[in-house]
């Protein structure tokens, strides 16, 4: 108990030293990085992948995922082999997961978690926690999932009430794992968020993720434990936020944003260096998405269990590298499960405009736009003139050239419908400037539209984002929005039932329509309108 009250104090004299390192302009080759002083304790690996989605076999070289790993870059069979690699080399390498393995390609779309969880069987992981799409299917799959695994899933913060299924989920707050004969202590923070965001029960609650690590952590110390990681699906502005409100904290493995940290990234370093309240530096880190990094991070550990030097990056898997042989069979058994659903051609195109994941929660992208425009052509008999979806629902792109059956179930994989609305101006503003509220104006919740064009200026505070909002008739004339008018607009049930935060359109009053599949009504509008021409762009615009 000494050594730790020790850390937690953190004599003065050290922390000058460090803090004047911390001044000191960036080294030349062989001088000592910035946050390093001499390390005489634990020297530790990190690995860590996050919101994987699915993609087993990859992406190729447009992003999109894989349905074979030859030529493929990332995959869960390369994640395996490097991880066991590692720890072959070395014995102090711990292997974590952030969460979202579920959802985002025809392979989840098709086979579902237990997929996966056949697939966990050969993925050398020490932990994993919950992120939002694990609850996609439900708590009761949830729990079960968690059955299947044969490494921890760790939950402080989950709290189920009683008739939640999680309460039979094999689920732990934290565990110890021996590192060169040191305790290392893992605390996990699953999504929080996952009833709104997926379909977890009313009963599935959490406690405040601060709160919570804040009491894990004393209860790890009172153990004698001095290193501490944090594994959570919360995203990397409350990761950096955990950081700097938590003592006690060495390192926090994140996902749910799937954040870039290294060379030329926008978000930050990697790590980023936070320090906590009692100035010590944490450590935070992620890996993007879509398994195609895996994230090393060295750490060397002063006496005291301070992080006293440290290095790493996400290293990309490229196509020469190795994949687990085991999780490589997986991969062609379940491959074969997709044919017929890849032998369904529905149209083509070969434009080229930004597409994917990652562009449709940045701004305007080919598949957001495609899929409202489908939307408002099915719902203008019901008196529809705009439509919304959300950028986070847009899961993959539209590939260039033919256009299957299961490219559109990885595009749209959640088995979603479109509902009408009648919201009036007021609302709609609200939810415009909701789908921008997030860090840099993007994200998951950001309005890919039909009928509608808006401006963004993103350095502007939230909820005072969003100006020059016009409702674009069939003929293409604007007109400005008016807040005490109502529309009938088009969007997904996701949202109109409160999904990803918009509360303002649950209790709008309902038009009675068919509610189709959405993958049918872009199907139906595909197979009208092929080849696709270029939508007409737009819609959304920044400042």
């Amino acid at each position: 108990m000494q050594k730790i009250k020790q850390r937690k104090r953190a004599g003065s004299l050290s922390w000058f030293i460090l803090g004047f390192l911390l001044l000191l302009p960036a080294c030349q080759p062989g001088q000592v990085k910035v946050g390093q002083e001499k390390a005489a304790g634990l020297e530790l690996v990190v690995l860590h992948t996050n919101d994987i989605h699915s993609h087993i076999a990859g992406v190729d070289k447009y992003g999109n995922a894989c349905f074979a790993e030859e030529g493929c870059t990332g995959g869960m069979g390369r994640i395996a082999a490097a991880i066991k690699a590692a720890k072959k080399q070395n014995d102090n390498v711990i292997a974590l997961d952030a969460g979202d393995q579920f959802q985002g390609t025809l392979f989840y779309s098709v086979n579902r978690w237990p997929m996966l969880a056949e697939i966990d069987k050969y993925m050398p992981l020490d932990a994993m926690t919950l992120g939002n799409h694990e609850f996609d299917e439900g708590c009761a799959d949830a729990a079960e999932f968690t059955k299947r695994l044969n490494f921890p899933v760790l939950a402080a913060n989950l709290a189920p009430q009683k008739g939640c299924p999680m309460q039979e989920a094999k689920t732990k707050p934290y565990m110890i794992k021996k590192v060169r004969g040191v305790p290392v202590g893992i605390i996990g923070l699953a999504n929080d968020e996952v009833v709104d965001l997926a379909a977890a029960c009313k009963f599935t609650t959490f406690e405040n993720a601060a709160n919570v690590l804040t009491r894990t952590v004393k209860e790890l110390e009172a153990q004698g434990v001095q290193h501490i990681i944090a594994l959570t699906h919360l995203g990397l502005p409350y990761d950096r936020e955990l950081a700097r409100k938590v003592d006690g904290i060495d390192v926090i493995v994140g996902g749910h944003t799937h954040s870039y940290l290294g060379e030329n990234s926008e978000e930050g370093p990697y790590p980023i260096v936070e320090h906590s309240p009692s100035g010590q530096p944490v450590l935070v880190v992620t890996a993007k998405r879509a398994a195609v990094y895996l994230g090393e991070l060295q750490i060397a550990f002063n006496e005291a269990g301070v992080p006293a030097s440290w290095t790493g990056k996400a290293k990309e898997l490229t196509p020469d590298m190795p994949s687990e042989p085991h999780i490589s069979a997986l991969i062609e058994k379940y491959a074969k499960s997709l044919d017929v659903y890849r032998s369904i051609v529905v149209g083509s195109h070969e434009l080229c405009f930004a597409d994917g994941m990652d562009a449709c929660r940045e701004g305007e992208c080919l598949g957001g736009m495609v899929i409202a425009d489908a939307m408002l052509e099915y719902a203008r008999p019901y008196g529809a003139v705009m439509a919304l979806h959300n950028g986070g629902g847009v899961r993959a792109a539209l590939p260039q050239g033919k256009i299957t059956r299961g490219d559109l179930l990885s595009i749209l994989p959640f088995g979603g419908t479109f509902v009408l609305r009648e919201l009036t101006g007021d609302v709609i503003r609200q939810a415009l400037e909701h789908g921008v509220s997030e860090e840099n104006a993007k994200g998951p919740r950001l309005l890919q539209t039909s009928g509608l064009k808006y401006t963004v200026d993103p350095n502007k505070p939230a909820g005072k984002r969003i100006s020059n909002v016009f409702v674009v008739d069939e003929s293409g004339k604007s007109t400005a929005l008016n807040p005490k008018v109502s529309y009938r607009v088009v969007l997904p049930s996701y949202l109109a039932r409160g999904g990803d935060g918009y509360a303002m359109f649950t209790g709008s009053k309902v038009i009675s329509s068919q509610e189709p599949m959405d993958v049918d009504v872009l199907e139906a509008y595909i197979r009208k309108h092929s080849p696709l021409t270029m939508p007409i762009t737009g819609r959304i615009n920044w400042k």
